[in-house]
């Protein structure tokens, strides 16, 4: 959100730019006012935007503990898949004995 004084700064500083922009089409080169001006408009565009993602610390800790939930659950899914691998290959293993038990004793 821009404040009605961020506006009049920023008319100020827009008009030094253009001169500055003037004068270095004209050959005459950057003056030290028109290099402040566009420093202090880049720095205050880097800071707005800067303003407009930064988040509290309540909703910093609500989308880590989010986040971190997220990571619990699939944690959760991974444990049983891998014991669902492991219950499939004992049963393979079981199923391997009782077929070799079983064609021995049909000699």
């Amino acid at each position: 959100m821009m404040l009605e004084e961020d506006s009049y700064l920023l008319e100020y500083l827009e008009k030094d730019i253009e001169g500055s922009k003037k004068e270095i089409k004209e050959g005459k080169g950057l003056s030290q006012r028109g290099a402040t001006a566009m420093l202090l408009k880049g720095m205050y565009n880097h800071i707005r935007h800067l303003d407009e993602k930064m988040v509290t610390k309540e909703e910093f800790n609500l989308r880590f503990n989010i986040l971190e939930n997220k990571f619990a659950v699939l944690k959760n899914d991974f444990n049983f898949t891998k014991w669902l691998i492991a219950t499939g290959f004992v049963m393979l293993a079981a199923l391997q004995s009782y077929l070799a038990f079983y064609m021995r004793t049909q000699k």
